[in-house]
């Protein structure tokens, strides 16, 4: 069973919140902007704990948290007695069942469900049951039909109210699907209490602050529960089955025991003896009543909801007195406990499969809500508690964290990932906006996540703003080159990240997945951008025709000048590499030959003749540009309309052109790293950095682009 979507209204700082969690959930966003609000609200659903007027965003409306299940096993419902079993199947539609948390503004809360109703709203539950209030015999049936007219010949001679609300319930069940719809509905009769063995069982990790109830080790606090998930990998064991006969030999010496054989009493006399004494003084005024004691049986739930955990750090003391980074070391350790005894149980479990035997635990899933797990630890037990995280989110528990760190999630394991934006509206209170993305869902984000965690780009996600550039040099350089500059333009200091997107052809994917977080994208290229690659940006279809026109008085100064359009070696290799090139180029005679005597020519053969001669065109191209002939007004407009929508094309080329004169280095990272050196000795930077021509003046083109980005 999981959690497949979560809606959260009017809960403290979110206003309104809908998200599909996975098996894995990170929630990640500034202080005070609602990530603890989202684990709370999940624990509270299952709950039902009191709440303040505080608790709600608007005082005047209910608070709702409502989840939907899905993957619902056999095993699940085995969790429930048969009578409840068959009530709950009745709500699972489509493999999904939804129940919803309702706060009303008294603070007072009830557990509710979904399924399908009337959209009549006359034949809802509430509506027949307040028709009927008090009405007896043939009132009934005159009601009913007064309200339902349509359904005269269903509603008559009914004399009682079970015989009507069956008869209603008879004709929604016959009613067409398109006039039910998904409605809140009160929860079968009797299953409220039972249900909580059936949902999964939370587990809240608060963060470390001032937690006196998280350290008792009480079931109903973390610590308790940890340890209680923990003792239940005893049931398995022949000592167990020892403590059990135990608890029995226990039960009969304190209980009147009633057995298939008959009615047992081994207690001890004193237990007796207390009991007679007790009926003898009741029955000085009630003569025929009779006096048992019932003690009830211990669990080992019970029995180990009182225990201590101890800590001997050179002081023997109770956990309860130790400083906040052990306690929470403990949770970590607790974790990481329960992680290797579900391997090893899964291990005995498969052990005794094949020998025959049948071998289980209670099958509960947990819900782990666990607040900012990266405190008190340093980065190498922060990646080992992540992975310890990741393993319980593999192994039927659902996992939902809030961090700061970029260690609690991952390329292949975080499912959901989900920022929480604090807004700040004119006519209202703020409030917490998520923005998630369900990567399992959503494939095309999915892709970029994964770069980006591999890259170790994961600190661009707390930003507001981040910086794709192609590669390494511009990196380094940029970098380094917009502080010397102007002090306040440092990209680490106002947190805005720059992103090396390994060439641009990864600039959509990267653009599009932080957009949809809401970060402010710039991206800094290179100029053959204007030639090749311009159809990885969406750009309106203005600047589009004027590219189009770019292009075309390129091509228009080609056939007028004495330009060389021969390929560079390394462009012929990588087209050697991706498409075969030289030996198609070698077939070149055998395909004249055989257009001559009119034999066929492939299309495949027909594309690449037209590709070598479209590289060709464009490296011309490329290379006007970078000629005074290609310094064009028409190129000096289009910059600037890229620009106003924060895309930064480098007009003379390539950031090297960018750096001082005489500057060398073995590779390119190494030649940036020697330009760094080199700006640090001139005093007036302006004196060797290109300008470009905005809006008729010649400016200095970095410090236009560095001023943007910081403004």
């Amino acid at each position: 069973m999981d959690i497949t979507r979560v809606t959260i209204d009017n809960y403290r700082g979110i206003k309104d919140a809908d998200f599909f969690p996975s098996a894995l959930t990170c929630v990640i966003g500034e202080n005070n902007a609602g990530k603890s609000t989202v684990l709370i609200a999940i624990s509270l659903f299952f709950s039902g704990s009191a709440i303040t007027p505080s608790d709600f965003y608007n005082s005047e409306d209910q608070i709702l948290i409502e989840l939907e299940f899905s993957n619902i096993s056999d095993e699940d419902l085995l969790r429930l007695s048969p009578e409840h079993k068959s009530k709950i199947e009745d709500l699972i539609i489509d493999g999904k069942l939804s129940l919803v948390r309702l706060y009303e503004t008294d603070g007072k809360s009830k557990l509710y469900c979904k399924k399908l109703s009337p959209k009549d709203t006359r034949l809802s539950e509430d509506s027949i049951n307040n028709l009927l209030k008090g009405k007896k015999g043939a009132d009934i049936s005159s009601s009913l039909i007064g309200f339902l007219p349509e359904y005269e010949s269903e509603l008559s001679n009914l004399k009682t109210q079970k015989a009507a609300k069956e008869k209603i319930e008879l004709i929604v069940n016959n009613l067409n699907s398109n006039c039910l719809e998904m409605q809140i509905s009160n929860l079968p009769t009797g299953i409220d209490n039972s249900i909580a063995n059936f949902l999964p069982e939370p587990i809240y990790i608060a963060a470390v602050k001032d937690l006196k109830d998280d350290i008792k080790t009480k079931e109903s606090t973390t610590f308790g529960k940890l340890l209680g998930i923990l003792l239940r990998f005893l049931e398995n064991t022949e000592e167990f089955e020892e403590i059990s006969n135990s608890f029995e030999r226990l039960h009969g010496l304190l209980n009147v025991v009633e057995t298939e054989e008959g009615v047992s009493d081994d207690r001890i006399q004193q237990i007796i003896n207390i009991e007679n004494q007790m009926e003898k003084y009741l029955k000085e005024n009630f003569p025929k009543v009779e006096v048992e004691i019932s003690v009830p049986k211990p669990e080992l739930k019970q029995v180990f909801s009182n225990s201590k955990i101890f800590i001997n750090d050179g002081v023997k003391d109770t956990i309860e007195t130790k400083g906040d980074g052990i306690k929470r070391a403990l949770t970590f350790s607790l974790l990481r406990t329960y992680v290797d005894q579900l391997k090893e149980h899964k291990k005995q479990k498969f052990e005794k499969n094949n020998e025959g035997e049948t071998f289980d635990i209670n099958s509960q899933p947990y819900i782990f809500l666990f607040e900012e797990p990266e405190l008190y630890l340093h980065p190498n037990a922060q990646k080992i508690l992540f992975e310890a995280l990741e393993s319980l989110s593999n192994e039927l528990n659902q996992v939902f964290v809030t961090t700061h760190s970029p260690l609690f999630f991952s390329a292949n394991s975080t499912g959901t990932f989900i920022k929480v934006k604090k807004v700040y509206p004119d006519q209202e209170k703020p409030f917490g906006k998520l923005i998630a993305v369900n990567l399992e869902r959503d494939i095309s984000y999915k892709d970029a996540f994964q770069i980006l965690c591999y890259e170790n780009s994961t600190p661009a996600f707390f930003a507001n703003k981040v910086l794709l550039v192609e590669g390494d040099s511009d990196f380094i350089y940029l970098k380094e080159l917009s502080k010397t500059m102007n002090p306040n333009w440092d990209f680490d200091n106002q947190n805005i990240p720059i992103i090396r997107m390994s060439g641009k052809s990864n600039i959509k994917k990267y653009a599009d997945f932080y957009r949809h977080f809401e970060v402010q994208v710039f991206s800094l290229v290179d100029l053959d951008m204007l030639i090749d690659g311009f159809d990885k940006y969406e750009i309106g279809a203005e600047i589009l025709s004027k590219r189009e026109d770019l292009l075309k008085k390129l091509d228009d100064i080609s056939e007028s000048g004495d330009f060389d359009s021969d390929l560079k070696k390394s462009k012929i290799k990588e087209l050697t590499r991706r498409y075969n090139w030289k030996q198609k180029y070698s077939r070149l005679k055998e395909l004249a030959t055989l257009v001559k005597e009119g034999g066929p020519i492939s299309d495949d053969d027909i594309s690449d003749i037209d590709f070598l001669f479209a590289e060709e065109s464009n490296n011309l191209r490329r290379q006007i540009l970078g000629y005074p002939e290609g310094d064009l007004d028409l190129k000096h407009e289009l910059l600037k309309d890229l620009r106003d929508i924060n895309i930064f094309i480098l007009s003379k080329g390539v950031i090297e052109d960018y750096y001082p004169e005489r500057v060398t280095g073995e590779d390119k990272p190494s030649k940036a790293l020697n330009a760094i050196k080199k700006i640090k000795e001139i005093k007036d930077l302006s004196s060797f950095l290109p300008k470009t021509r905005i809006e008729g003046k010649e400016v200095c083109e970095l410090s236009q682009i560095f001023e943007q980005i910081f403004k």
